[in-house]
């Protein structure tokens, strides 16, 4: 592992005004979110439990929203302006070797130039596409499209070329955009981190996926709490992968997107909280406790000067109640809306 390169960070990233904190439970925001985030749009509106979970979330052209339920498979298109969700497609469940039912598991998203809409999924070791034509018919099911992707977890659809984190595996893997066969394009070595209250043991080292404006791609070590750069050779290859920041206030740490401005964003599951990351440090812009409207908070995507969320609802870290149980009182899997 190699020492963070603070200086290379600041080159990469753009500033944000800090942001104030405040006591645990209470949320904090800086100017850039005020008005604070609002739920756009709760997923399970009639269950307690996580009967209904998301993990994903991207946008097309129009600005209009995608996600998939995990435990239904169901596909989900979302209008911000009318943001009743319809079903657009189905990630089918398979039956592995020895006959056990495996869910898709539908992870991070990204939309084609063509309208396509691309599903990583963990379980599969896959990336499955639905095309614009079957988005726009009758819910279709999801196809294979890239294969020999471990662990699929974020995906980040340039130009030619789709990049595929690897979540526990430490992989980053390189497909073409037109589907087919990935190789692995740079690893990052294992971690894992026990997680309080109840030590689950978090291993996902490659995580949410971006490009720096200096032209490294960006990866979120959930298990570290960091984050780290991978330069890009002249020939596409990828250079050393270096780490650039570690800090607890990124113990979470999945999604990453940035905004309209350039700033870096982080979803940071553990904590509740949505951070801008610059010059080698962590600015904390929204934090709540475990009543919302962040409930674990896994996936970002803006569409123009609007930030999107997806809420994971998962019991872990500041998600779980004050007495150590787990609690029911927040939003649970729905979609969030800020103003950066």
């Amino acid at each position: 592992m190699h020492a963070p390169n603070i200086a290379f960070l600041a080159s990469c990233l753009v500033a944000l005004a800090p942001a104030c904190s405040s006591d645990e439970g209470e949320s904090s925001t800086t100017e850039g979110l005020d008005p604070a985030p609002s739920v756009l749009v709760d997923l399970d509106p009639g269950s307690p439990g996580t009967t209904f979970t998301i993990e994903n979330i991207t946008a097309d052209a129009a600005g209009l929203l995608y996600t998939s339920d995990r435990e239904s498979g169901d596909v989900l298109q979302v209008d911000p302006e009318n943001p009743s969700p319809r079903v657009v497609g189905r990630l089918e469940s398979r039956t592995d070797a020895a006959g056990m039912t495996l869910k898709a598991n539908g992870a991070g998203l990204a939309v084609t130039r063509a309208g396509d809409l691309l599903v990583a999924s963990g379980a599969f070791n896959e990336v499955l596409r639905l095309t614009a034509a079957e988005l726009q018919g009758e819910p279709a099911a999801a196809r294979t499209f890239v294969t020999g992707v471990t662990g699929a977890n974020a995906l980040l659809l340039e130009g030619e070329r789709l990049f595929v984190s690897g979540g526990a595996s430490g992989n980053v893997y390189l497909a073409p955009a037109s589907g087919g066969a990935a190789q692995v394009w740079a690893s990052i070595e294992p971690n894992t981190r026990a997680v309080p209250p109840d030590n689950y043991m978090q291993s996902v080292v490659a995580n949410g996926l971006a490009r720096a404006a200096g032209g490294a791609l960006l990866v979120a070590d959930t298990a570290r709490a960091a984050v780290w750069s991978i330069p890009e050779n002249a020939d596409g290859s990828a250079g050393e992968p270096e780490m650039l920041l570690q800090d607890p206030a990124l113990e979470g740490i999945d999604g990453l997107a940035f905004d309209s401005r350039g700033q870096l964003w982080a979803a940071v599951n553990e904590r509740n909280a949505l951070v801008v990351i610059e010059q080698g440090e962590v600015r904390e812009a929204y934090k709540n406790g475990n009543t919302g409207p962040l409930e674990f908070p896994a996936a970002l995507v803006f569409v123009g000067g609007v930030g999107y969320v997806a809420n994971f609802d998962r019991a872990r870290a500041d998600n779980f109640a004050p007495d150590g149980t787990t609690s029911m009182a927040g939003i649970g899997s729905s979609i969030v809306r800020f103003e950066p």
